[in-house]
């Protein structure tokens, strides 16, 4: 028995017969699925077991990398870290009680 064509349903004799895509079909019907450009074997691309002609194949999107958890958090630490402000030590102590305003002061790695 002859085999239905993918597109049409009909039947598919032998002289107009391609079978391309695990499926069968008429060479009128073997097309483009955008542009209904008539395909033939050199000129064919398929995707998801559809036919489409070289400007209609379809473009496969991919994961970006920066999504992954590693990344996200890379990106929540930066973030805070961005908001930290680092004041400019002071050479001196503010000390009132003291009287020691604006005296230079040193380190216990200094004193020795």
């Amino acid at each position: 028995m002859n085999p239905q064509c993918a597109r049409c349903g009909k039947i598919v004799y032998p002289t107009e017969k391609v079978s391309c895509l695990d499926k069968n079909w008429h060479k009128g019907c073997f097309h483009c699925e955008v542009c209904k450009m008539t395909l033939n074997m050199k000129n064919y691309k398929g995707y998801d077991k559809k036919p489409y002609c070289n400007a209609h194949y379809p473009k496969t999107s991919f994961t970006i990398v920066a999504d992954t958890p590693e990344n996200l958090r890379l990106r929540q630490q930066s973030e805070l870290q961005s908001q930290v402000r680092l004041w400019p030590r002071p050479a001196y102590f503010l000390c009132n009680k003291y009287n020691l305003f604006k005296l230079p002061f040193l380190s216990s790695s200094d004193a020795q």
